[in-house]
């Protein structure tokens, strides 16, 4: 799991510098602002940003607006449990989230990150370092979600304590969760990972299934289940969107068999 967790790690890294190279270029080279307005000084302005340069050309003074460029406090969660062990929803979780941190890293954004089962599993502060990202990925695949049901409830508590920040929600959403609360302080975005046949399992039909856990067996599967469970699902699904909708919450479904960072790129430009 652990040489898993690496290869990813790797992989994300080099993608996101080969895209980020520029811009991580012109931080170190100073660039704190952009040029926003030229205009004539009035009274009450700072001196300080009396150009004069064109003060002397136009002989009269003239101020140079600039737009800082502040770096952004960013908050990952990471929802976990056991339905995220379908196939390789983990690996797709975790490679957003490294293709996300290493993002945030390199255009020099402050990024925290929280791992959420039935109770806060770690709190990672931030590290301006991108070994952070590999150890936080590793801690993710050390972790047993076997017998992992995920409580949406600790959101709200754990997102309390933090200033305003953009907060991105990763998980699979296949549970009820209330996100008004928390666009009440916070900015947020949500990023829902799911496998295509878990949407559409009527390929299971006739066979018999047991949870993650191996303690419960689910009675042969037959078309009427797997008609309910697509019911259920998309009944979930609604609500998300209603809630979505409402805030204006940026939101993508990436499948695991999706390239996500063509999609992360667009999300967030």
């Amino acid at each position: 799991m652990i040489e898993k967790s690496r290869l990813i790690s790797i992989k994300v890294k080099q993608k996101v510098l080969s895209s980020v190279e520029g811009l991580h270029k012109a931080l170190i080279f100073g660039e704190e602002d952009d040029l926003k307005n030229i205009r004539e000084y009035t009274y009450g302005d700072n001196v300080k940003r009396i150009n004069w340069i064109i003060t002397a050309k136009e002989r009269k003074p003239y101020v140079v607006e600039r737009e800082e460029l502040k770096s952004q406090n960013i908050i990952a969660v990471l929802l976990l449990d056991q339905e995220v062990l379908f196939k390789n929803k983990l690996d797709k979780i975790s490679e957003i989230f490294a293709i996300l941190g290493y993002s945030a890293l390199y255009q020099k954004d402050k990024f925290h990150t929280y791992i959420i089962t039935d109770k806060v599993e770690k709190y990672f502060s931030h590290r301006n370092h991108p070994q952070q990202i590999t150890n936080i990925m590793d801690f993710i695949y050390s972790l047993n979600l076997k017998d992992k049901k995920l409580k949406t409830e600790i959101l709200e508590r754990i997102l309390s304590r933090h200033k305003r920040s953009l907060v991105v929600l990763i998980g699979d959403f296949v549970y009820p969760v209330n996100l008004i609360k928390i666009t009440s302080k916070h900015k947020l975005a949500v990023i829902c990972v799911r496998d295509r046949e878990e949407e559409n399992p009527s390929k299971y039909t006739g066979y018999q299934l047991k949870s993650f856990d191996g303690k419960r067996k689910i009675p042969l599967l037959i078309s009427p289940m797997v008609k309910t469970y697509r019911q259920n699902l998309e009944e979930l699904d609604t609500n998300l969107k209603r809630q979505i909708a409402l805030k204006r919450i940026p939101f993508k479904k990436i499948f695991t068999d999706e390239d996500p960072y063509i999609k992360l790129k667009a999300m967030f430009s």
